[in-house]
């Protein structure tokens, strides 16, 4: 067996000396197809895991609603109208009405100026409960959130977001000290841990967050909101909620059949649909390069083994004259076309492995690189070969040896 395989790889190797230029076309088309397909998956999935761990830092099974029309764009939410419709009393409604919602945040978001000895950073302060930690997937860092006392009282306490905390105190605590919004003073009584942005867009360490009573009464003096936060019991139940909350509100603000709403609800899907219809299509495409690739790659195998086996008739003659069987023929034309996918798969491997690692690393990606989906494309490499192979391979096999040995 060891003298049959090295009479074949003997064989081989002939031939890519005088094939040169097929042989390395059919490699390449075999290794671009594995090289594809292995890319397309593996950035693929990174995209998707980037998007799931965006999705959690916006909040478990979160539903957004927001006063006025609000259109998202590139992830960001941006309005194109304001209201000043949105109350707590609709909070309150969609929690005791409206089935599978868990909690009910309300919530008012001002952009203020926020001072401390000469340093002034604008800002944006939330108003909100107690809850906002747990509800949106974050946690306090240095001190604490405020009390339920603190938040029936509206005091003023805050708790700073990471980045303007270093902004405003170094590497000294936070923790007690005063600083100016607007012209209020106010306690620091926490600091949060680094979050990032979400999948909305919003930078959670720039944030100020404080009671909404001191938002709505002590800071803008205001009686409406313009965020709601609704948590869901599970995912599936998302688009039901978001339709009661529709029909709830348009009745409590007493909206018309063909006037348009004075709010906006938004959920990680509304924030996602752009980039998961750009992922589908990148996919698709992913996938017919990688298919049109193993195509290219199993006609060129498939034309330079009929060549070979016509430029091979004095030797398939021969062979079968001293008593090779057609089985023998026909396993080594297999073999030889196999040799040569085998070839071109490992290349691919290679190739798209090093690629996706090094986007994922120039691009601060997941690293979601599937051993399955490697395996998988250098085996529809290998069978992309043997297919290719079958019929020159059935064709030398069935050369009768006096008319080989004529035809040389």
């Amino acid at each position: 067996m060891s003298h049959k395989f090295f009479l074949i790889l003997t064989v081989i190797i002939r031939i890519f000396k005088e094939y040169r230029l097929r042989s390395a076309l059919s490699i390449l088309g075999v290794a671009f197809g594995t090289f594809a397909l292995i890319t397309m998956v593996s950035v693929s999935d990174s995209l998707k895991e980037k998007s799931r761990l965006e999705i959690e830092k916006l909040g478990k099974n979160l539903v957004v609603v927001k006063s006025g029309k609000v259109r998202v764009f590139r992830r960001r939410s941006r309005s194109i109208t304001t209201a000043k419709t949105l109350k707590i009393s609709d909070a309150t409604a969609i929690k005791q009405q409206i089935d599978h919602v868990v909690k009910v945040l309300p919530s008012f978001h001002i952009s203020y100026p926020v001072r401390r000895k000469g340093t002034t950073i604008f800002s944006t302060i939330i108003g909100v409960g107690r809850e906002y930690p747990e509800v949106r997937n974050i946690k306090v860092k240095e001190g604490r959130f405020y009390s339920e006392t603190e938040e029936k009282t509206g005091d003023k306490v805050i708790v700073l977001g990471y980045k303007i905390a270093k902004d405003f105190f170094g590497s000294e605590d936070p923790v007690g000290k005063t600083i100016l919004i607007f012209r209020v003073p106010c306690k620091v009584i926490g600091v949060m841990e680094e979050k990032g942005s979400d999948v909305s867009g919003e930078d959670q360490d720039i944030l100020i967050y404080t009671p909404l009573k001191t938002a709505m009464r002590r800071l803008a003096n205001v009686d409406y909101i313009n965020t709601i936060y609704v948590q869901v019991d599970k995912k599936e139940n998302i688009p039901f909620v978001k339709k009661k909350i529709k029909e709830l509100l348009r009745k409590r603000h007493h909206i018309k059949k063909g006037e348009k709403d004075d709010f906006t609800v938004l959920s990680p899907d509304d924030y996602l649909r752009m980039e998961t219809e750009a992922l589908h299509i990148f996919s698709i495409l992913g996938g017919v390069s990688a298919t049109i690739s193993f195509i290219i790659g199993g006609i060129g195998i498939l034309s330079i083994m009929i060549l070979i086996v016509n430029e091979r008739m004095e030797e398939i003659g021969i062979r079968r004259a001293v008593g090779a069987k057609k089985s023998d023929i026909l396993f080594q034309f297999i073999l030889e076309s196999a040799f040569i996918s085998v070839s071109g798969g490992l290349s691919g491997v290679f190739l798209g492995s090093v690629l996706s690692v090094s986007i994922f690393t120039i691009f601060s990606l997941p690293h979601t690189l599937s051993f399955q989906w490697i395996l998988f494309s250098f085996g529809l490499s290998v069978l992309t070969g043997i297919l290719a192979g079958v019929y020159p391979a059935i064709r030398a096999s069935n050369i009768k040896p006096v008319e080989a040995l004529r035809r040389a």
